[in-house]
């Protein structure tokens, strides 16, 4: 676990991940952690004192909400390919990583609209809407890597 001047409160915030993500879905590991130091503009780097790998809007909510209570700040982050310092973490907090959210959930031609996961690659967005003649509009240098969720964090996109 990361030391911090709270250290004991992110130790039982931890857990409390733990048993809502899996313990496969929680960094708290220093070496782990410097993963998820810095987005795309790596000159600003601050290591998060925990990361969690929610796979469910249902367990982000659960995450939020336990960060809430503990008083506990968090930052979510898609792919970290943005310039701008928006994914960075908080060094007393909690990262939330949407990577493990990339379901396409519908492409719904006659109502114009996708609906995706935060995690849905752009690229991904495009190849799926392709066989109804649409893109994915938003299209950085970065689209093969580049969240839909991050695009939206950040206004972002091309």
């Amino acid at each position: 676990m990361t030391v911090t001047r709270e250290g004991a409160g992110l130790a039982v915030l931890a857990a409390e991940c733990s048993a809502l993500l899996g313990a496969d879905s929680v960094i708290t590991d220093r070496q782990r952690l410097r993963t998820y130091e810095c987005d795309g503009l790596a000159h600003h780097r601050v290591v998060p004192a925990i990361v969690v790998l929610p796979e469910t809007a249902e367990q982000v909510a659960g995450v939020v909400r336990a960060c809430a209570a503990a008083g506990v700040p968090f930052v979510a982050r898609g792919s970290g390919t943005g310039l701008s310092g928006g994914a960075l973490p908080h060094a007393e907090g909690v990262l939330i990583v949407t990577s493990r959210m990339r379901r396409i959930l519908e492409i719904d031609p006659a109502n114009e609209r996708a609906v995706v996961e935060p995690g849905v690659i752009n690229l991904d967005v495009t190849r799926a809407a392709a066989p109804h003649g649409w893109y994915f509009a938003p299209d950085p240098s970065s689209q093969q890597v580049c969240s839909v969720g991050g695009n939206v964090a950040e206004n972002s996109g091309g």
